[in-house]
This record gives structure tokens, C-alpha cells and sequence, in this order.
């Protein structure tokens, strides 16, 4: 049985990497796909505004990608302590060799420069140079980390999710956030998470609101959530999220009277890239499953809501008030997102 070995960052994995990967993979019985990873890779994510890849997220990514096909194990290997490329040879050679644990036939390489000293990290193995030029998929690592969105068709599928901006609608009830929330997705064509509360006490309680407990709020929060993720997995560049926990605190301060402690778990000031706060002064509309009708009321609790995303930490520079009739609170939206991602 032959064993290979593809080495290298994958700052992010992109469809270069994963084609070299399957093809590295018809020239040997089995590959082992070595990502190092060391604590100054945390630099060249920064250095471009870009979110710090754990080397644990880049080894799921390519877990998935190709977890169907037997032969692929992908192994994780720390750096940190050894001198940095090229000096660490001999020190990245027996990292290598711990995580492999097998004799390795071949060493499967992208860069000529990963040639240089061949001879003194993996003597016993014949090395493979896999499309140098990039002439499959002219695209790199550093590419993407300048730039996720332009670059958005080169990355691979499992990892879009984590590059995709996130775009909060919220408000109280009948402020329009569901409505124009399905028209950004449409405008955009891409995914949107719908809020779960709305329907939950016809799904759960009969129609009966009184009945909310303490767990049916955890439960809102945390279908709210793994709805959030699968609208993520779904995403072209940008996501939609029709609510967030704040909300369902809100709601909950509503029905019982009190915080749900194991709902504010799942808020999350860091995970919007936008927050269009939506305004009570468009009409309001009986659709049966709303109360709060009067419009003094309706703009004292938007002011409550408000006050509990700032206290909640949100970054009030990212939150945009959003009013006026229908026509400007698209425009108003589609300008700032436009801005975002241009």
C-alpha cells in the first residue's frame, strides 16, 4: 500500500486545494492531508481584516469536503515552538511523521520552492509537484483572506458559512422586518432564516399563550439558532436572519414577566455584520397572531427593545434605524448592504 502526504495551511481551503487533494489521491492508496497551523497565523487573517481560521475549523472544512471518499484522513499539526518556513525543516518533517504514524511514499506539493531541501525533511519519499501554475483554478489563500466575497466561487462549500455577512432584520411586531427579510433574500438570491417564535404557540401550545414556560423560550432560542446555521450553509455571500435571542428575550420579558436566563445564551453581539432596527410607523396589521396594537405602546417597546440590544452589547455603529414608508426602508436597506459588500 503506497501512503501520500499533501501538506500545507489551507488559509482557507479553496476548490486549488481540494482539486490537488482528489487528484494527489488517484496516485497513492492512501492520503494523509497534514494542515499546520501556528499561533502567527493569526497575523496574515488580521493583517487583511479578515477572522482568525482556527487550524480546528480548516481541518472540519476539509473533513467534510471529502469525508465520502475513502483513502482521505486529514490530520491537524501544531507548528508553534519550531522555527518558521523554510528554517523548520527538519522539525516540520517529524511533526509530520508523528501524526502519519506509516512510512510516506510520496509528498504531494503545490510551490516549486517546497522542493528546495527536499532531500533533507522527507528523504524517503518521491515528491509530486500538483498544477504549480494554478492553471485549474488561478486562486490562493491569501487571495480569499483579502477578499472572501469577490473570491466567493473559489472557496469550498463547507466553508462558505464562515465568510458570509450576516444581516440582522429586527423590530417589534408589525414593523414589516418579515416581509422585506424574504425580499432581501429574493433580491440577493441567497437564504434566509425565518423567525421561529412567531409560530411556535400554534405548533406547540395549542394557540395558547399563556401557556409559555421558562423552556419554551430556551426551545424558541435554540431552534432559532440551528434554523440560523442551516440558512447559513445555504448562503450566497450574504444571509438574511428575520430575528435573534434578543428578540426572543424580549418576548419572554413579555409573556412571563421575567428574563429567561438560558435564552441570553444565545445572543451574540459579535455575529451581525449589519442590524437594520426597524421602526413602528408604518401601519399596524391584525394577522392574529399580534396584540399590541396602540401606538404609544408600540413605540414605548421599541425603545425597550432598542435599549436591549445596546445593553446586550451590540456595536450601535452597525445598527441602522430603518422608518418611512415601505419604498425608502428598502432603498435605505439596499444602500447599506450594497455598501457593505462592495
Amino acid at each position: 500500500m503506497t501512503v501520500g502526504v499533501m501538506a500545507g495551511k489551507f488559509l482557507p481551503p479553496h476548490r486549488g486545494h481540494l482539486t490537488s487533494i482528489l487528484r494527489a489521491h488517484t496516485m497513492c492508496d492512501k492520503l494523509y492531508v497534514v494542515i499546520s497551523e501556528r499561533t502567527e497565523d493569526q497575523l496574515l487573517c488580521s493583517s487583511v481584516g479578515c477572522q482568525y481560521i482556527s487550524g480546528k475549523l480548516r481541518k472540519k472544512w476539509i473533513s467534510q469536503e471529502t469525508q465520502n471518499i475513502d483513502g482521505i484522513n486529514v490530520l491537524l499539526v501544531n507548528e508553534d515552538g519550531t522555527p518558521p518556513w523554510p528554517e523548520n525543516g527538519k522539525e516540520y518533517a517529524d511533526l509530520v511523521r508523528a501524526a502519519v504514524k506509516e512510512k510516506i511514499d510520496f509528498m504531494f506539493v503545490g510551490e516549486p520552492a517546497y522542493l528546495t531541501n527536499s532531500s533533507t525533511r522527507f528523504p524517503e519519499a518521491e515528491y509530486i509537484l500538483i498544477d504549480p501554475n494554478r492553471s485549474r483554478w488561478n486562486i490562493s489563500g491569501t487571495e480569499i483572506r483579502k477578499d472572501p466575497l469577490k473570491n466567493w466561487d473559489f472557496i469550498v462549500g463547507s466553508a462558505r458559512s464562515f465568510f458570509a455577512k450576516r444581516i440582522l432584520i429586527t423590530g417589534t411586531e408589525s414593523c414589516g422586518k418579515t416581509t422585506i427579510t424574504k425580499k432581501l433574500a429574493k433580491i440577493y438570491n441567497t437564504s434566509w432564516s425565518e423567525e421561529i417564535g412567531r409560530n411556535y404557540s400554534h405548533d406547540y401550545l395549542g394557540g395558547d399563550e399563556s401557556a409559555f414556560t421558562d423552556d419554551d423560550f430556551m426551545r424558541i432560542s435554540h431552534l432559532q439558532y440551528e434554523n440560523d446555521l442551516d440558512a447559513l450553509r445555504k448562503a450566497n455571500r450574504i444571509c438574511f436572519f428575520d430575528t435573534d435571542a434578543v428578540v426572543t428575550s424580549y418576548y419572554a420579558n413579555i409573556y412571563l414577566g421575567h428574563e429567561v436566563s438560558s435564552v441570553k445564551r444565545y445572543v451574540d453581539p459579535s455575529r451581525y455584520d449589519l442590524v437594520f432596527f426597524m421602526s413602528p410607523d408604518v401601519k399596524w396589521v391584525d394577522d392574529g397572531l399580534r396584540f399590541l396594537g396602540n401606538q404609544d405602546e408600540r413605540w414605548r417597546l421599541h425603545k425597550i427593545l432598542k435599549d436591549l440590544y445596546l445593553n446586550a452589547g451590540f456595536d450601535p455603529n452597525k445598527i441602522i434605524d430603518v422608518s418611512g414608508g415601505y419604498p425608502q426602508r428598502l432603498d435605505t436597506i439596499l444602500d447599506a448592504i450594497d455598501s457593505l459588500i462592495r
